[in-house]
């Protein structure tokens, strides 16, 4: 049986230098493509063809107001996410910055997410 003990200056298995790596890289990655993916819903206005029902769960109608809506939705998670992975690598003021932009791209991105959704499922007039 193996123990590891803080106190005694073992070293956990998360806290290789390897995992933060593979962490910023997979948030890199993630990041980029729903950026990708957002300017693609955007510039077509409409989601592609081989989505199924199943991937489209929250949204009732998708008109291209509301495809619009969820690509802006998707840009601002991925610069939210990307923000957060840059300040790793940023100066602490610039990082602090980089902090408060994430939350401000994520809550814009939440907010469009929803009131898309709710717009899908308005009565049309």
């Amino acid at each position: 049986m193996h123990v590891e003990v803080g106190r005694e200056g073992h070293r956990t298995r998360l806290q290789s230098a390897a995992v933060g790596y593979v962490v910023e890289g997979v948030a890199y990655v993630s990041g980029t493509v729903l950026i990708g993916a957002g300017l693609y819903l955007i510039m077509r206005g409409t989601f592609p063809a081989w989505w199924q029902r199943r991937l489209l769960w929250p949204l009732v109608r998708v008109t291209p107001a509301v495809a619009h809506l969820q690509g802006w939705a998707a840009v601002g998670l991925g610069i939210s996410i990307l923000a957060i992975v840059f300040t790793s690598v940023a100066p602490a003021g610039i990082a602090g910055i980089l902090v408060v932009a994430a939350m401000a791209a994520y809550l814009v991105g939440l907010v469009l997410f929803l009131f898309s959704t709710w717009l899908s499922r308005r009565r049309a007039a």
